[in-house]
């Protein structure tokens, strides 16, 4: 059979999506500070906040910040966790009943009263140990974030001293004490992910042969998509290029690559994305987006107000990733309801 004839009209597809009876989750894992909160957030933001909710699995762990000072226990550890009562009420959501999230406030360190939760259409589950293997069963889409060592460093510093108001000496030695429980509890989880994200600093001097000339955004990362092929495939999404743009010698540097390997045994595609893209290039995907769900975009990532360089005219990998992540998704989203259409 035809694909093309296997995929919803696009015109239906958000009424399609508001209609499922069992929702769609999407488990996102990484460690503290590894920025899940960004690839969340851009989900729901291009899929629509009306149809996407989202569980913070902070508010499961079994001590507050003063229990654990005390107990020296990390939330890595698993057992540290009620990861039992988390199972429970994604199963209870797959039977589209309600739940009572528990909710951690790190303004306080301590818990929050829980809050009511019906299902949505789509629920991301954040946290920890998001894709740990007694959750894995209840995910339909799976995404591991796992930052450079030093690029995690400094945005768990900038989170948590800068807008937490944590100290900056005690944080250090929590995150020394935390690299042996990462690897122990945490990183291996991103061999069960569908999608893998790698962020390291920007690696665009590497391809100057002598000195580099270009401008680049103080905050500017190599994104590497580490992603499994998807079951059906979406409309075609043709990515706009100004070949003539890239000969200026004022244009700030970019690379794009896709490269087909193995991982953990799995065939999958590296998507490497370096540098700052061009507004119209982000604009024009994000339009096509649009006219495929049918979700308007709250805020365009093209209109944005980026700082630095030029930044009415750039959008950084991290962003662009959120893009290429989200269509992959709806890739799965499209084959549950081809799959629902042909019962």
């Amino acid at each position: 059979m035809d694909s093309k004839q296997t995929q919803p009209k696009c015109i239906t597809l958000r009424s399609q999506i508001a209609q499922l009876k069992e929702p769609i989750i999407i488990g996102v894992a990484g460690d503290s500070g590894s920025g899940k909160s960004t690839y969340s957030n851009g989900i729901r933001r291009l899929l629509g906040t009306d149809l996407v909710s989202t569980i913070e699995m902070d508010g499961y762990h079994k001590e507050d910040r003063e229990q654990r000072r005390i107990s020296g226990r990390l939330p890595l550890d698993p057992e540290a966790n009620h990861l039992d009562l988390l199972r429970s009420h994604l199963a209870l959501l797959k039977q589209a009943k309600s739940i009572e999230v528990p909710i951690y406030n790190h303004g306080t360190g301590k818990f929050d009263s829980p809050v009511h939760l019906a299902p949505s259409p789509i629920v991301v589950v954040e946290g920890l140990h998001a894709l740990y293997p007694e959750i894995l069963p209840l995910l339909d889409f799976s995404i591991y974030v796992d930052p450079d060592h030093d690029v995690k460093w400094q945005w768990k510093y900038e989170r948590d001293v800068k807008k937490r108001g944590h100290l900056a000496e005690a944080l250090t030695e929590e995150m020394l004490k935390r690299e042996a429980a990462y690897k122990r509890w945490i990183d291996f989880q991103k061999t069960n992910a569908n999608v893998v994200i790698k962020i390291f600093p920007s690696h665009l001097k590497e391809f100057s042969r002598h000195e580099f000339t270009g401008n680049l955004p103080a905050n500017c990362y190599k994104v590497e998509l580490i992603v499994e092929p998807g079951q059906v495939s979406l409309p075609s999404l043709p990515l706009p290029f100004d070949f003539a743009a890239m000969l200026e010698a004022n244009q700030p540097p970019f690379m794009l690559a896709a490269v087909p390997c193995t991982y953990w045994g799995r065939k999958v595609m590296i998507i490497h994305i370096d540098g700052v893209l061009s507004q119209d290039t982000i604009a024009t995907l994000e339009k096509q987006i649009v006219a495929y769900t049918g979700i308007p975009l709250e805020e365009g990532l093209s209109t944005q107000n980026i700082p630095d360089l030029q930044a009415h005219e750039q959008v950084s990998a991290t962003q662009f990733a959120q893009l290429l992540i989200t269509w992959r998704f709806l890739e799965l989203v499209n084959h549950r309801l081809s799959e629902l259409m042909a019962r």
